[in-house]
């Protein structure tokens, strides 16, 4: 398995922080058992993050508790490549989520859009960057990817039923007050009932940043070496990010962001309310 040669960052650096959608956050909900009995399969997405590494620590030793390991099966959504063949997000995230997997011993399945080649171009139909209030490019090229995933899976077991999936996903929250008020377990709008019954599940929601770097460190999990230099590792241009790690990410990645500068130049729509891809280069470079 892969590990990283240096530590992962001090609990207390920037590094270790997410970003604060809206105002500080409520705190967590206590963690819920989870009926694996209840469960066909159990799905992981992986995005190759801090947050997925403690997910998949957290699921499968669950799963190994209860005898269920077999059901725990990993997702990485590629999100694809701009037309000048760049990577969306961060070169080694798929690498990261192959490390979780394979400390694991669990399957890592990598799936993109069929509607779409890559987020790029999702974004270049819609004409207009993802926001707060719209964000498309989570339910287009994940969690319809993720839906499509569990299809595929129930045409393999072949129930005779709908299949019965769960959806753990490593939303904490510590990262913002909306993602504190969501539920553990809930009913997904993915739930199709004569097709399938999807549950997802939060088994992180509860962890403080400090908590998510020292499981990491104690269990040996690989983790992606950008976050000695941003807090998320989201796109490597994300308009969510923070102001800070969108110009650290343009000095490390300079001809993507200015593939996308030229890109939000030919749409006339501003990367960030009051902040151009052109000003985070221009930051970047000074």
């Amino acid at each position: 398995m892969p590990k990283n040669t240096l530590a992962p960052p001090p609990c207390g650096s920037p590094c270790g922080a997410q970003l604060e959608l809206f105002t500080p956050p409520a705190a967590p909900a206590a963690p819920v058992e989870w009926d694996w009995d209840a469960h066909d399969v159990v799905v992981v997405g992986d995005s190759g993050g801090k947050d997925s590494g403690a997910l998949v620590h957290e699921v499968c030793t669950q799963a190994d508790k209860a005898g269920q390991l077999h059901k725990v099966k990993l997702l990485h959504c590629d999100l694809g490549r701009t037309p000048n063949g760049h990577l969306i997000e961060w070169p080694g995230a798929l690498e990261v989520a192959r490390g979780h997997a394979a400390l694991y011993g669990v399957p890592l399945a990598v799936r993109r859009s069929k509607r779409w080649p890559s987020l790029w171009y999702r974004i270049m139909d819609h004409g207009n960057w993802p926001g707060y209030f719209a964000r498309f490019c989570t339910s287009d090229t994940k969690t319809a990817v993720g839906r499509d995933y569990v299809d595929e899976l129930a045409a393999e077991l072949r129930l005779g039923r709908p299949i019965r999936a769960g959806y753990a996903m490593g939303m904490r929250a510590e990262e913002s007050r909306a993602r504190a008020k969501k539920p553990i377990v809930e009913q997904h709008r993915m739930t199709a009932k004569t097709l399938r019954v999807v549950t997802t599940w939060l088994p992180v929601h509860h962890l403080k940043t400090s908590e998510v770097w020292k499981i990491h460190r104690n269990h040996g999990i690989p983790w992606h070496p950008a976050y000695e230099r941003v807090g998320r590792l989201s796109c490597r241009a994300c308009p969510l990010a923070k102001r800070e790690d969108l110009i650290e990410s343009a000095r490390a990645n300079p001809e993507l962001f200015d593939e996308y500068a030229g890109a939000e130049e030919r749409m006339g729509k501003p990367f960030k309310k009051n902040l151009t891809l052109r000003r985070i280069i221009e930051l970047a470079r000074s």
